[in-house]
This record gives C-alpha cells, structure tokens and sequence, in this order.
C-alpha cells in the first residue's frame, strides 16, 4: 500500500501543476488513486467501531472493517491547491427517507504518501441526494477558494448547511477529530 500511495504522490504533485479547475474525482484520479485516497482518509471519515478508543482504528485487525466502511462511502469531490489536496465524501445516513451526509476537509501528504496534515473543515446536515449535491459543492468550492464557511453554520442560518462545525462542535487539527467544547458550569 505504500507504493501505491507514494505513486499517488507523485501523480497529485504532477497533477497540481495541470491547472484543472473541476471538482471531480475523475477529472484528477484514476478509479483505483480515488479508491487508495478513501483508504487513506476512511478511519477519520467513517464511524468507528462501538467501544473502541481513537488510537485503536488504526489497528491492521480493524482493516477489514474499514474496507466495509469505504465501500458505504463515495468520495464526491477533489481537487488539488499546492500541495493541499481538497476533498469531501458522503454516506448514507439514517432515515427513513434517502438521505446522505458530506464531510470535507484537506490533508497534506508527505513524500511516503503519508498523512502530514488533515482537517475536517465541515459535515453537513444529512439531507436528500440532491439537496446534498447542490449545497455541498457550494460548500467545497467557498473551502477550497478560503471563503468563508462560519455564515452557514446552524446557528447562523435559517437554512440548514454545516451541522459542524457550530458553538459546540470543533475540529482539533493535533488530534485529527470532531470534539465538544467544556461547557461552563
């Protein structure tokens, strides 16, 4: 898996340089780059097991549960700013209706092909498919143009949008997961 990420490297520094300006997957990675860049990001995209402690996800016992995991995954949108890589995946969500839920974020790969930085910068609301599609690339495009995302959140919009970020809900960048802010007593 190595090899493979490292040549995904390589291929995202080439492909930065291409000056491709859509937002979808295929228009910058082969099916199976798509599929090794879900494998890199699925243990901070995707629920973790019951009982299990954050460290314990990345355990190679769990792979296989991971794999199940990326297979109820699509990554919807990618692109490429520098060394930046952009992306967002939906799921299904829980409803009695068919409704999907985004995450979005970015990471930086070191030359191994391994994570250096990652951040989560929004989850949406769940909401039906196309719902989803029209207001998360609306959303990933103001993210990866640095525009600002804060107007949408729920305590800030009569419309639903980021269900995270909001007055509770943060991303910690150190420990690459969704945390809850102390509630003063």
């Amino acid at each position: 898996m190595n090899l493979r990420i490292l040549f995904i490297v390589f291929l995202l520094l080439g492909a930065s340089s291409c000056g491709k300006k859509g937002y979808q997957p295929s228009e910058h990675l082969t099916p199976q780059q798509q599929d090794a860049i879900l494998w890199t990001i699925i243990r901070y995209v995707a629920r973790q097991p019951e009982g299990l402690t954050f460290p314990e996800r990345f355990y190679k016992g769990y792979d296989k549960y991971y794999r199940e995991q990326q297979a109820l995954h699509k990554l919807d949108a990618f692109y490429i700013k520098g060394d930046t890589c952009f992306f967002m995946v939906s799921r299904r969500a829980p409803s009695l209706v068919e409704k999907r839920v985004a995450n979005a974020g970015k990471f930086v790969l070191t030359e191994k092909g391994e994570l250096m930085y990652y951040k989560e910068v929004f989850r949406t609301f769940k909401m039906k498919p196309d719902e989803l599609h029209k207001k998360s690339f609306f959303l990933f495009d103001r993210m990866v143009k640095n525009e600002d995302l804060s107007i949408f959140e729920r305590s800030k919009s009569q419309e639903e949008y980021i269900e995270f970020p909001d007055d509770r809900n943060y991303f910690d960048d150190r420990e690459r997961m969704w945390k809850q802010k102390a509630i003063a007593q």
